[in-house]
């Protein structure tokens, strides 16, 4: 396979947010906000889920939360399943 066609997990969830659709990940998503409601102050980016809610400006501090998030869920599934 050709590694310049490849694109990391990041880059995947970035590209698919920009381009007008959401990411989830077990009850947390991801989304470029003004997709979906209009806004009157810019562009926003939500990082959702029934523990947190933020609005973002800048979307890579977005996305690194959705990360942080989401490995904090997978750590918590897998102390479960131990």
């Amino acid at each position: 396979m050709d590694k310049t066609s490849q694109t990391s997990h990041r880059e995947n969830v970035k590209s698919r947010i920009t381009s007008g659709r959401y990411v989830e990940f077990k009850g947390l998503s991801i989304c470029k906000i003004n997709d979906f409601y209009p806004l009157r102050t810019g562009v926003k980016y939500q990082v959702h889920s029934y523990f947190f809610s933020e609005l973002y400006e800048d979307i890579e501090e977005a996305i690194n939360k959705f990360f942080e998030l989401r490995a904090r869920i997978a750590r918590k599934k897998l102390n479960k399943e131990s």
